[in-house]
């Protein structure tokens, strides 16, 4: 099976994991909103106007974005998640749109002024090798944000569960995580844990690798 067939398949499922704060730290998956609340917060405080959200989903990050006055881009290629995700942008004040192609397609489709932040949330768990995300998402914004699975028994059991239909999952180390950083160009400046869920990562690109424009001359969160 296809990538985008699973989550096109299973894109109900999906979506229902952020219904309920509660009753997803029930379930032990408390992380996905941490790693969203992280996501919102670091974008808050580095003034971001433009994200590009990739592998949007059913759009979970649309609404707390658009309520900080943040216009987003979901990039998503599972046709029953756009259809979520439209849903969930209508209801944004048009500060949201969705697009569907894959983030192979993102530095071809972008012509524009650079993002402020791409944001990755649950993406590289399906790739082997994450250094063409991670280059992709140096392209186009001036700041990355990604969240990568740690190896362990959490995900050996999510392999054994995916891998039956046909999907891979990758589990990264921190020294993992730095290598990628460090061999696409970017300048890692937080790299915190999501519990037994495994890392998230904030970078800095590199201003020569991010097409359409320059660096602002402040960065809020490096210190100088």
């Amino acid at each position: 099976m296809r990538f985008d067939d699973y989550f096109d398949r299973r894109s109900g499922r999906f979506a229902s994991f952020y219904r309920s704060r509660a009753a997803a730290r029930l379930l032990g998956r408390g992380a996905l909103f941490d790693r969203l609340d992280f996501a919102v917060e670091r974008a808050a405080t580095l003034g971001a106007r433009r994200v590009v959200d990739i592998g949007c989903g059913s759009g979970p990050l649309f609404r707390p974005l658009a309520a900080r006055g943040i216009r987003v881009t979901g990039i998503e290629l599972a046709g029953r998640m756009v259809e979520l995700a439209e849903r969930e942008a209508a209801e944004c004040g048009g500060l949201v749109d969705v697009v569907q192609i894959g983030w192979e397609q993102l530095a071809d489709w972008h012509e524009h002024e650079p993002f402020d932040i791409a944001v990755a949330l649950g993406v590289f768990d399906y790739l082997p090798d994450g250094a063409d995300l991670l280059a992709t998402m140096g392209d186009v914004a001036r700041h990355s944000i990604a969240s990568f699975p740690r190896p362990g028994l959490r995900t050996s059991l999510r392999k054994v569960r995916y891998g039956a239909r046909g999907v891979s999952v990758h589990g990264y180390s921190r020294d993992d995580i730095g290598s990628l950083a460090r061999t696409t160009g970017m300048d890692a400046i937080e790299l915190a844990p999501l519990g037994r869920a495994g890392y998230i990562l904030l970078a800095r690109n590199q201003p020569h690798r991010v097409r359409g424009g320059p660096h602002g001359a402040h960065d809020p969160l490096l210190r100088p």
